[in-house]
């Protein structure tokens, strides 16, 4: 069971760049348009760098076969997660915006800029493994019915070939074939990788900065987006969680991944499409301001309920 203190001392480390990038923000250091690049370095740069840094290890067949298994189970709960939040917006008579956008921020955690950091502290290495679970889920649904939903087009297959989708699948060849990379490479994989710790959390800071506290909390639909995003949408995967055969240090790391706040390539499509892009940034910032009070529960919960 993880200590309670290094969780803590985790958060603590998590909050100070945030607020190294709220200065950030607040100090026109960095400007909205900045962030918007340094976001698509973080993801299209180094994320791809610390995915496949993650060929280092050694993974058995079994092991191999159990991560595929999991993306299939995280896949199907959120696409589960999707289906019931439509159903019940459409039974309340919101609006198709306000069903859509609610559907994206509860599905979807931001597994990238907080689960990815916060993992490797907590479980090591294996938690890029992991990283990749989520984000091959996370990716298939998003761009093939969120995107659809947000836009109104058909699926396209082009949206799935993103930088971070085609660095895990060469990950997972490189496992399954025992593949390493030279030493070299590897260096440079993993300090380049490791960028992804700092730059995503002082990221998340100046998008904070962005927007008044007030404002974010004026917005009452949000309380309840974070609610279920936070905390009712963990606790009910815990259940599934404790069937699956896998070490509890493996299920601990999925749930944390499972607990992040909401998404922030939801509120990016709700502003491009004007599917109530409000609603979405603000549910967004607040699921991740009161994520630092969510997270320790769910850890305490899951240590004693997954073993």
């Amino acid at each position: 069971m993880i200590s309670m203190d290094i969780v803590l001392t985790q958060i603590l480390v998590i909050l100070l760049y945030v607020v190294i990038g709220f200065i950030a923000g607040k100090s026109k250091l960095i400007s909205p348009d900045q962030r918007k690049y340094l976001t698509r370095i973080c993801t299209d740069l180094i994320l791809p760098f610390t995915i496949v840094s993650a060929s280092s290890q050694t993974v058995s067949g079994s092991k191999l076969l159990y991560l595929g298994l999991m993306t299939g189970l995280v896949l199907l709960m959120f696409a589960l997660v999707a289906f019931v939040s439509v159903r019940i917006s459409s039974a309340r008579g919101v609006s198709e915006a306000a069903k859509v956008t609610t559907a994206s921020l509860l599905t979807f955690p931001n597994c990238t800029f907080l689960g990815l950091p916060l993992c490797r502290a907590l479980f090591g290495d294996i938690a890029v493994l992991y990283n990749a679970v989520f984000l091959v889920a996370f990716n298939i649904l998003f761009f093939t019915w969120q995107i659809s939903a947000f836009t109104g087009k058909k699926f396209s297959l082009r949206n799935l070939c993103t930088l971070p989708t085609i660095a895990t699948a060469v990950l997972v060849v490189m496992l399954a074939l025992g593949w390493h990379l030279p030493d070299p490479v590897q260096t440079v994989a993993s300090s380049t990788g490791a960028m992804i710790t700092p730059l995503s959390l002082i990221i998340i800071g100046v998008m904070m900065s962005e927007s008044k506290l007030s404002d974010i909390l004026s917005e009452r639909r949000a309380f309840l987006v974070t609610l279920m995003r936070n905390l009712i949408i963990p606790l009910l995967s815990m259940l599934v969680f404790r069937l699956v055969n896998l070490e509890a240090s493996d299920k601990l790391c999925m749930l944390v991944y499972m607990a992040c706040p909401c998404a922030t390539l939801t509120s990016i499509y709700a502003i491009q499409t004007g599917k109530e892009p409000e609603y979405a940034a603000r549910s967004v910032l607040m699921s991740t301001l009161f994520f630092a009070l969510t997270l320790p529960v769910i850890i305490w919960i899951g240590g004693q309920f997954l073993g």
